[in-house]
């Protein structure tokens, strides 16, 4: 998991209450929960305010601290650090049924959909084939998270089906994988950093988009 610290909260309001005696009002109405959580100390940041934490704040704690805060602060919310979390689907089809075409990325997007990852959940989709020739791919996710990486975590070692085939969704690290240009199709460098003057078909190599592969390759 990547992002800001986990040990804090932030308070954005229409006003921005100041003192030195925040910390303290805040710790009251979290002892009055018998919650365990205690703020050490309070900074103006770009989010509003951001106290910090000895440990995670919950979801009990959030709901006590924003009901806490808009008794005084009509408007005011409660939100924790954003994160991300990396996960990857192995061995999943990269070519159509019986064909040399590729699934598109809207086409796994569209199947993701109904499976058991919720799509405001996914940051980014990545979609690479395994190697050159190979007929299998990887899909590799940046996952919007909570503080202990409870979505991935409940995501990992479960399967689902893509294009018609049982697969494997497993951990990942940030930035994993090499990645293929679309252009020359060689592997570990991106289209905008490719030095090829022209485009070249992925099936032949030939001076042509993979759409006019049948109509201008020999071999076809």
């Amino acid at each position: 998991m990547h992002g800001p610290l986990r040990h804090q909260f932030y308070l954005m309001a229409p006003t921005i209450p100041q003192g030195s005696a925040l910390p303290q009002l805040v710790n009251r109405s979290l002892a009055c929960t018998k919650s365990t959580l205690k703020v050490d100390s309070v900074h103006i940041s770009p989010c509003g305010l951001t106290f910090a934490t000895a440990s995670i704040p919950s979801t009990s704690d959030l709901d006590t601290l924003e009901a806490t805060f808009s008794a005084k602060l009509p408007g005011a919310q409660v939100s924790i650090p954003a994160l991300q979390s990396f996960i990857k689907i192995m061995d999943v089809p990269y070519f159509k049924s019986s064909t040399t075409e590729p699934f598109l990325i809207t086409e796994l997007n569209a199947q993701l959909k109904h499976s058991i990852i919720p799509p405001d959940f996914i940051v980014h989709l990545h979609f690479t084939c395994n190697s050159p020739k190979a007929d299998s791919a990887t899909i590799w996710i940046d996952l919007s998270d909570l503080q202990r990486g409870t979505r991935a975590s409940q995501l990992i070692s479960h399967c689902l089906f893509l294009n018609n085939v049982e697969v494997l969704i497993k951990g990942a690290k940030a930035h994993t994988g090499m990645p293929q240009c679309q252009c020359c199709w060689k592997w570990g460098h991106t289209t905008d950093a490719c030095c090829c003057p022209a485009i070249h078909c992925p099936i032949c190599s030939g001076p042509h988009s993979r759409a006019s592969h049948c109509s201008l390759a020999r071999c076809c």
